[in-house]
């Protein structure tokens, strides 16, 4: 997709002590808005994340580091993120509605949308993310800036969240690999 699409801006966001400043009420609340309304093992996840830990005490906030389910638990914090990502250019309605086939793999191609998407001021943008770990692909550099920007904020406001300014960055691909394979 980088390169047939010539996404070369990286977005690269790194939350600052991300598992250690999830808010547990926050999460449940996400959990119960997801459809996981089954009180008992809502209270199971509350009594794990409240859980003494050596040295330190009852945490009042933070999912355990290292724990299985800390990965699970970070997918439903940001999952809001990935929605608001896909809004700001894979999934923004357009005036006209553009039918696409379906792939063999089930998804629908939305190649005409994203043409005509393309022929607007919007910035286009990709997410990938494992757990708290995500990048934004953008085609041109001033998009990549916009959503570093609204990015930073949008953790902020929602999730209480912030990034780490010394891990986060925007790279330009096109540059790198230039480098690395001129060496």
């Amino acid at each position: 997709m980088i390169q047939t699409q010539h996404l070369y801006y990286v977005v690269d966001v790194d939350i600052k002590s991300f598992f250690d400043n999830v808010s547990h009420g926050k999460l449940l609340k996400q959990m119960w808005t997801m459809g996981i309304q089954d009180k008992q093992l809502l209270k199971i996840i509350s009594l794990m994340l409240k859980a003494e830990v050596a040295g330190i005490g009852f945490p009042e906030k933070g999912t355990p580091q290292g724990g299985i389910i800390s990965p699970l638990l970070s997918n439903i914090v940001l999952n809001e993120l990935d929605w608001w990502v896909a809004s700001q250019w894979e999934t923004l309605p357009t005036r006209k509605i553009y039918k696409g086939k379906v792939l063999k793999t089930g998804t629908v191609d939305r190649s005409s949308t994203y043409v005509a998407l393309r022929k607007s001021n919007l910035k286009e943008c990709y997410i990938i993310r494992y757990a708290d770990d995500f990048k934004i692909f953008c085609r041109k550099r001033s998009d990549a800036v916009k959503m570093f920007e609204a990015v930073k904020l949008w953790l902020k406001e929602r999730l209480g969240l912030e990034i780490s300014p010394e891990k986060s960055k925007i790279v330009n691909l096109e540059k790198e690999l230039f480098r690395i394979f001129r060496l």
